[in-house]
């Protein structure tokens, strides 16, 4: 599998909040903490600046531009970047997916919005390394098609039929692969593994990893995967994903046990031999490492509803 596939298999987003946000000029909102889930969002009509908590600048996204707030971070929306923004639940009478959020009488700019939860909250690091905003315009193609999917999700969670929540959640895994694959295809990919990806080389020593997580990787390995010395490969790596080649292997092992270790009966012994570990006391210690505790508690938590806390 490769390794963009890989990753939504283990996520398993689902649509979780679905609306539509209808701005009077000025308007200016704070969104809080969207706790480990992504928010894609298609601009209807009008236009608006957004502004994601540690980024620089706001982003100016035009009517017909699609764009995906991958990090969980904090963000507001402004019709005007000067105005000081409100809390939310300051502005809204009902849940947003109620009915349409209408603020300041509305009718200057329309947001369909989908907020997608993921299963694993620790699969989420590798989603939350990339931009704080990623925006796909109007004048693209594919930004036509992620609209478009963005309303029939809305419509298929407003209307209720029989298999509505199955076609949305399928719908966003459509809508969340379109969009990381279009930004995998662009030249000036900001750091993430994707940007790794979008590198022929590095993606050969990636899909290696993604394939067979178990084998006892060592640099030299990966490396002559990517046809490259130690040293460059190391050092390209660094540079495009932000951590090192082993770094990456380390949470992508644990991130995949721990979902193996939730998804089947497997011991914790079968599944630290299965990644790699001939030590189930090795294991339970990078295992602690990665996810924050021993394997045998993380799974008691999660199987009596306890969430992942994600480890920055």
């Amino acid at each position: 599998m490769d390794p963009l596939s890989d990753i939504l298999s283990i996520l398993k987003p689902q649509s979780h909040l679905a609306g539509l946000l209808d701005l009077g000029h000025p308007s200016a909102i704070d969104f809080p903490d969207q706790a480990g889930a992504l928010k894609c969002n298609a601009m209807i009509s009008g236009g608006a600046w957004v502004s994601v908590e540690g980024s620089n600048e706001p982003v100016l996204v035009k009517e017909g531009d699609f764009f995906i707030l991958p990090t969980g971070r904090p963000f507001s929306i402004k019709t005007d970047p000067s105005l000081e923004a409100k809390p939310v639940e300051q502005l809204l009478t009902a849940p947003l997916s109620d009915e349409p959020a209408v603020i300041n009488g509305g009718g200057d700019t329309m947001i369909a919005s989908c907020r997608f939860t993921v299963s694993q909250a620790h699969a989420f690091r590798l989603i939350s390394m990339l931009p704080s905003i990623m925006v796909i315009p109007a004048q693209e193609e594919i930004a036509v098609h992620l609209v478009h999917s963005v309303g029939l999700i809305l419509e298929e969670l407003a209307d209720a039929r029989p298999g509505s929540a199955l076609v949305a959640r399928h719908l966003s895994h459509v809508v969340l692969i379109q969009t990381l694959r279009h930004h995998h295809a662009e030249k000036d990919t900001q750091l993430s593994w994707l940007k790794a990806l979008a590198d022929t080389r590095l993606a050969l020593a990636l899909t290696a990893m993604h394939s067979d997580p178990g084998k006892k990787w060592t640099l030299s390995d990966l490396a002559e995967v990517a046809s490259m010395s130690r040293s460059v490969f190391a050092r390209r790596f660094q540079e495009a994903a932000g951590q090192s080649p082993m770094e990456y292997l380390a949470v992508l092992r644990m991130i995949k046990a721990s979902d193996q270790l939730l998804s089947s009966r497997c011991t914790i012994a079968t599944v630290a031999d299965a990644f790699g570990y001939k030590s189930e006391n090795a294991f339970n210690t990078a295992f602690k490492r990665v996810m924050g505790r021993p394997p045998r508690q993380y799974v008691n938590e999660r199987s009596k509803g306890g969430s992942d806390t994600v480890l920055n």
